[in-house]
């Protein structure tokens, strides 16, 4: 470490967990994973983290390295790997709250970092019903449950494919061709209103339906909770999504190719690609 940098930690505040709390004020009810468990203890962890000059981004990797072996330990197929996997799972989604308030108490959040946190959510938390479908297909060698794991898993990620695509033709569309509507805007807002139940359910379901795999048959109980709810919410989400997209994106636009064409005075009419 450099001199200026050891200058720069000796200058720096050290925080408690009153200026963590401080740094947050919620839009609105949380789901319960996030109120009564990420939250409080990413609150408890955050000022050791901040006081040894950590930063959001160091800590966004910690957490993507600490779910990349959860999901290791989970495909594994034996049940030390299985209870390993469980703990490590559980602070990787207290890292994520963990990171948003180093963001806020650095003041150094960014859309990059909007962006690479909601990426490394999905790869985490929706792949986990697949990992753990593997790790019952090595262990007992059932195909079953590797086929429920990876529809589970699908469905999610097709979700979340949607969602990242419907918020990026919106904003292609509103640069092109003006800002949303009030029309528009509540056509969001009605649809939004809609999904905010599936989106808690989906949330608490990630965040605490891995515990079921403690159960005796855990595997298929996790599993199956995962089908009937899990599915059936994510799909519940994806209708609303492609609802909020029809009410929003019907705005008419030209649509333009490369390449020449004649039009019907005879002349050449350029085309640009969009």
């Amino acid at each position: 470490m450099t001199q200026g940098s050891e200058s720069g930690h000796a200058r720096r505040r050290r925080i408690g967990l009153a200026e963590v709390r401080m740094s947050f004020r919620s839009a609105g009810p949380e789901p319960i994973c996030l109120a009564y468990f990420g939250r409080p203890l990413a609150n408890l962890m955050t000022p050791t983290f901040y006081n040894a000059g950590l930063n959001a981004d160091q800590v966004m990797v910690m957490r993507l390295s600490m779910g990349a072996i959860a999901l290791v330990l989970f495909a594994l197929g034996n049940y030390g790997a299985l209870v390993a996997g469980l703990v490590i799972y559980a602070i990787a989604y207290i890292l994520d709250c963990v990171d948003g308030n180093l963001s806020r108490l650095h003041d150094g959040g960014n859309y990059w970092g909007k962006f690479i946190d909601g990426f490394v959510d999905d790869i985490v938390l929706f792949t986990t019903p697949l990992a753990i479908g593997l790790g019952m297909w090595v262990a007992h060698g059932d195909g079953t449950a590797l086929a429920v794991g990876g529809f589970v898993s699908i469905g999610a990620l097709l979700t979340g494919i949607a969602r990242h695509r419907f918020s990026f033709v919106r904003e292609w569309m509103v640069s092109r061709s003006g800002p949303l509507s009030d029309e528009e805007k509540a056509g969001i807002a009605h649809f939004e209103r809609i999904s905010n139940r599936p989106v808690r359910l989906v949330a608490n379901l990630y965040c605490f339906a891995p515990w079921l795999l403690l159960l005796p048959k855990g595997g298929w109980v996790y599993l199956g909770v995962m089908l009937v709810v899990g599915a059936s919410a994510n799909l519940a989400w994806l209708v609303m999504i492609v609802a909020q997209a029809s009410a929003v994106l019907r705005r008419k636009r030209q649509a333009v190719h490369m390449g020449k064409s004649i039009n019907e005075n005879g002349n050449d009419t350029v085309h640009v690609a969009d």
